[in-house]
């Protein structure tokens, strides 16, 4: 790899994890630690199920998943249900 190149690739990853880091302090309030918390349903009725923490208040921010898919992160797990999901 030509040092221009390495010195590119250095630059595009400085960038994602300047914005990436911008964005990670901006939803720091919206990330719920507990390692196990009780699922509800959309309409909000308990259920016997439970979800597998940290995790996100009111799923994966628009501005996250925008910056990840604009950097070519692989996110297709997500196409299927909600980041929480």
């Amino acid at each position: 790899m030509s040092s221009s190149t390495s010195a590119s690739v250095e630059a595009r990853s400085q960038a994602f994890q300047t914005v990436f880091e911008d964005i990670c302090r901006e939803i720091q309030g919206s990330v719920l630690p507990d390692i196990v918390l009780p699922w509800a349903d959309d309409d909000g009725a308990a259920s016997d199920s439970c979800l597998l923490g940290p995790s996100l208040e009111g799923g994966m921010p628009g501005r996250l998943a925008l910056h990840l898919k604009n950097n070519l992160v692989d996110l297709s797990a997500f196409d299927q249900g909600d980041y929480q999901d």
